[in-house]
């Protein structure tokens, strides 16, 4: 038997006819999906990184920085806020047995390609001038995709129902999200950070998953790279924990709304 659940076997035709919906009738298509991304790294590399010095102390060319930690952070963000609309937007599911776990995990899958497009800037810069590292360092990133795809999709799970019985937590949302771009060291240096608000970053898990992102250009102590793994587990039994009580509770409730 499968470990999948069954509705994993309609998540792939659905996220790619989703993808081409998306770019078609664009000259470019598919390349939208690099280029928009980074168009905004440019941008804040010339804001942050050129007028106003933020890259200073960091190993790293500041666009560099900037990429490693901006397209996982679209891809968490464009996710969770897709989630927050996801029963609205497909109201009919209240007259289908189309289950909200397959709504999710089409919207995070949708979403992925800005991550992935980070990880080929880190692979690609760590290899031309990158220090050497080992084969254990090159996977940490792989790992940090794996743990917040699976965080955020308990996330999503818990925020659809949510934000559909509770309309006014999805601006709440948004507003939320951009103060965690600020909270996270995404378009900063985490040496910037001076202490007490250094120690604060080692509650954000998303802090520990940008340190196994950059680990293959900053390699990590196995100390703190195992620290920040282990964070990242913890994220996802909670998040799923979560997720899979609040749409137990309240998935049918949500339906009865739309």
């Amino acid at each position: 038997m499968s470990l999948l659940p069954k509705w994993s076997r309609s998540l792939g035709p659905l996220v790619v006819a989703d993808l081409r919906r998306r770019y078609a009738g664009s000259v470019l298509g598919g390349l939208w999906a690099l280029l928009s991304p980074l168009l905004e790294v440019a941008a804040y590399g010339i804001v942050f990184g050129w007028i106003l010095g933020a890259g200073r102390g960091s190993g790293m060319p500041y666009a560099i920085l900037i990429a490693s930690g901006l397209f996982p952070w679209m891809w968490f963000r464009e996710a969770v806020e897709g989630c927050s609309t996801v029963l609205i937007d497909n109201r009919w599911v209240r007259r289908s047995r189309v289950p909200p776990e397959l709504l999710v995990a089409r919207v995070l899958l949708v979403s992925c390609p800005r991550a992935l497009v980070g990880l080929i800037v880190v692979f690609g810069y760590a290899a031309i001038s990158g220090p050497g590292t080992s084969v254990g360092t090159w996977a940490l990133p792989v790992i940090a995709l794996g743990l917040q795809g699976l965080a955020s999709f308990g996330l999503g799970l818990a925020i659809a129902p949510l934000t559909t019985l509770f309309p006014d937590l999805r601006p709440t949302l948004v507003s939320g999200l951009t103060l965690l771009t600020f909270a996270s060291p995404v378009l900063y240096p985490e040496t910037m950070v001076q202490p007490p608000f250094a120690t604060a970053l080692l509650w954000n898990p998303f802090s520990h998953a940008l340190r196994l992102y950059r680990s293959p250009i900053e390699p990590l102590a196995w100390p703190s790279a195992f620290l920040s793994v282990v964070v990242g587990l913890a994220s996802v039994l909670l998040f799923c924990v979560v997720g899979a009580l609040v749409q137990a509770r309240l998935r049918f409730k949500a339906r009865d709304v739309l």
